[in-house]
């Protein structure tokens, strides 16, 4: 069955570019011109991912994007012709995996849709992680912090699973970068690495201004600590 994606855009002759790219590389594509529209659509069928627009009639991007965060685990790319430092971060923020400005080089496009449909099924293919008293189940997508169910985004099960997966060994943000968002740079990959493990920290840390699970090496990049 060919992966579903979801677009929600205004602008019809972007929304039917777009479609045309996915489309023509096997995905079945849904549209909708309002998010309103796309929360519906969402409530009533199954998508593996989300192109969201953020300037929207009526109920905005960022809106619906942290409606759909609130209701499901379905990554969520951002388009926009916005390209503010602070409308990147706000959409990180909410838990959009990636962020793409308009206009954008149409096979850079592809590329990066198709490294996070590729991450998600990674992901969902690995059994369970364990560090310390947190335990990462994914074939239930459950992570478990002293017992207790933590919710995360894909981007946040991959960050985290990248940080386990070598676990006490410092990561650069360039190698995070790479390796869970599939960018080998990026103008604004250092922030959306830094954003998503404020997010991440927020989650498992009890102190997220004190971290004890995810540390920081200045200079150097972040590690998972191997034991408190």
């Amino acid at each position: 069955m060919n992966q579903r994606i979801l677009i929600i855009e205004d602008e019809t002759d972007i929304a039917d570019m777009i479609e045309y790219l996915l489309t023509d590389e096997g995905y079945d594509v849904s549209v909708a011109e309002t998010g309103e529209k796309g929360l519906v659509l969402l409530d009533k069928e199954s998508f593996n991912l989300v192109v969201l627009d953020l300037s929207l009639p009526a109920m905005d991007g960022l809106t619906v994007c942290n409606t759909i965060k609130q209701r499901s685990s379905v990554p969520v790319i951002i388009l926009s012709a916005r390209d503010r430092d602070s409308d990147v971060i706000s959409g990180l923020e909410i838990g959009a995996e990636d962020y793409v400005t308009k206009p954008f080089n149409h096979r850079e496009f592809i590329l990066r849709v198709g490294k996070i449909l590729s991450r998600v099924q990674k992901i969902k293919r690995q059994k369970e992680i364990v560090v310390s008293d947190l335990v990462i189940n994914m074939d239930r997508e459950e992570v478990l912090m002293g017992g207790n169910q933590v919710s995360l985004t894909p981007i946040e099960y991959s960050l985290l699973s990248c940080l386990a997966s070598r676990q006490g060994w410092v990561i650069s943000w360039q190698v995070l970068l790479k390796q869970v968002w599939g960018h080998e740079d990026w103008e604004g990959g250092r922030e959306m690495v830094k954003v998503t493990i404020q997010r991440l920290r927020k989650k498992i840390e009890p102190d997220p201004h004190h971290p004890v699970y995810i540390l920081n090496e200045w200079g150097r990049g972040y590690k998972l600590c191997k034991s408190l």
